[in-house]
């Protein structure tokens, strides 16, 4: 008898103490480690504007309707020239709506395709602007 009592006592505090629930957490600084190497490059924009319809695969569509419109950008620069990149894209997106899902039939792309060119590293002058324009302080040297 004694020892049913002992051996249910034992399996009812292995229960308990089986159930419980540890959290441990801990605060972290945070180290700032980004590297600033600003360019600055000259943008070249066609005059003409270009047009593409692009049909995307099953890839594509699963990946959501941003990764489409970048992959219309990409195949319309793609195939009007290799633009670096397209300046003012306007789109026209055709889709289907089901019960579930909406499909990407479609997306027709407008803009004008603009390559870089001069690309060189930001001068003092060019990154007293960029400062200014950013909001920061403006340093005037005597």
């Amino acid at each position: 008898m004694k020892k049913q009592v002992l051996f249910a006592a034992a399996a009812a505090v292995m229960m308990l103490c089986s159930c419980s629930t540890i959290t441990h957490t801990a605060t972290t600084e945070g180290v700032d480690t980004e590297i600033y190497n600003r360019s600055n490059a000259a943008l070249d924009v066609a005059s003409k504007k270009i047009t593409y319809t692009y049909q995307p695969d099953a890839s594509h569509r699963r990946a959501g309707k941003k990764a489409v419109l970048r992959a219309a950008v990409a195949k319309a620069l793609e195939a009007n020239g290799d633009g670096d990149v397209l300046v003012a894209p306007q789109f026209e997106v055709k889709e289907t709506r089901g019960l579930f899902t909406t499909k990407i039939k479609y997306v027709t792309v407008k803009g004008y395709p603009a390559n870089y060119k001069n690309i060189h590293a930001t001068s003092a002058e060019e990154a007293q602007v960029v400062n200014i324009l950013d909001g920061g302080q403006v340093i005037i040297n005597k």
